[in-house]
C-alpha cells in the first residue's frame, strides 16, 4: 500500500519517484506462473486439505468458451456450493468454488503455465476459489488472503482417459466463443478425485496468472499429472478464440521466484 499524502509532500521529488519505484518492484515480486524446484522447497507436516461437495450429484456446472479457456461455474440454480478447507488455509476459513479453467500450448510439451524441475505439461487446470469472509470473488479479489488456486497438470500419452473423455466430447458443443453447455459436476469433473489429494502438493504466495495479475492467490499445485491423450489435449486446441480462429495457446510465461517462500505438504 501507497505511504499517506502527508508522506508523499514531506518527500522532494527523487526521493518520491526513488520510493514509488521501490513499492512498485515490492508490488510485483509475487507473480505467477513460476518453475517450481524440488530444491527451494521445504516439507512441512500441514492439516489435511479438504475438498467438500465438488462431486456432490446435486452440483451441476456451466462448461462455456470463454473465447480464452473452456470454463467451468456452478449453475445458478445449484443448491450446494463447493468449497476447500484445511492445509495452507487453516488460519485463513473457508474457501467456496468459483470455477475451474484450463490452460494449453501449441505443442503436448509446453501447454501448462508452472512448471515442475523445468518440466511443462501438455495443459493445467486451475481450480480457483474464493474466502467466504469477504462474501464474494469480485470482493475476496482486494485482500492478500482473498483467493486459494489448485493447480494440476495433464500429460499427454497414447492412451485416452475415460474419466476426462465426457468432457472432452462435450468440447465440441462449445467451439464457438460464448457457447456454453449444462453438465453435471460428476459427468464433466470426476477425473478430479483422482488429484485431490490431501496432502503431497506445492503451495506459496503468487498471483492472476491473467489480468488484471493481482498478488492475492495462496497457489496449490499437484506435482502428480493427470494422464491424458494426446487427442484429447488436441480438442482443446480446436476451440476457437474470441477472434474465431484456432484457439492453440493460452499460457502465460514463467515469472521470477524471487525467492518465496515454498512448501511442500506432506502428512503425518
Amino acid at each position: 500500500m501507497f505511504p499517506e499524502p502527508q508522506i508523499w509532500q514531506e518527500s522532494s521529488h527523487c526521493q518520491m519517484k526513488e520510493e514509488l519505484c521501490r513499492l512498485q518492484k515490492e508490488q510485483h515480486s509475487r507473480q505467477s506462473p513460476i518453475d517450481i524446484r524440488f530444491s527451494s522447497a521445504v516439507s512441512v507436516v500441514l492439516p489435511p486439505l479438504r475438498f467438500q461437495n465438488l462431486l456432490s450429484s446435486d452440483v451441476r456446472v456451466i462448461m462455456m468458451n470463454t473465447g480464452t479457456t473452456v470454463d467451468f461455474k456452478i449453475a445458478e440454480e445449484g443448491v450446494v456450493r463447493p468449497s476447500l478447507t484445511g492445509g495452507p488455509l487453516l488460519s485463513h476459513g473457508e474457501f467456496q468454488f468459483y470455477n475451474i479453467h484450463m490452460h494449453w500450448g501449441m505443442r503436448d510439451v509446453l501447454g501448462s503455465e508452472h512448471k515442475v524441475n523445468g518440466r511443462s505439461y501438455a495443459i493445467e487446470g486451475h481450480c480457483v476459489h474464493f474466502n467466504t469472509k469477504y462474501g464474494s470473488y469480485k470482493e475476496a479479489s482486494k485482500y492478500h488472503d482473498g483467493l486459494a488456486v489448485v493447480a494440476f497438470f495433464g500429460e499427454a500419452g497414447k492412451v485416452d482417459n475415460p474419466k476426462i473423455e465426457r468432457l472432452v466430447k462435450r468440447l465440441g458443443n462449445v467451439k464457438h466463443p460464448n457457447s456454453s453447455v449444462s453438465m453435471s459436476a460428476r459427468e464433466s469433473l470426476s477425473w478430479f478425485a483422482d488429484l485431490g489429494e490431501p496432502t503431497n502438493y506445492f503451495t506459496y504466495p503468487g498471483s492472476l496468472t491473467t489480468f488484471p495479475y493481482s498478488e492475492n492467490v495462496i497457489w496449490i499445485v499437484y506435482p502428480r499429472p493427470l494422464l491424458i491423450s494426446f487427442r484429447q489435449v488436441k480438442a482443446f486446441r480446436k476451440l476457437l478464440s474470441s477472434d474465431c480462429i484456432a484457439n492453440t495457446e493460452n499460457t502465460r510465461p514463467l515469472q521470477k521466484f524471487n525467492c518465496r517462500p515454498l512448501i511442500y505438504a506432506i502428512g503425518t
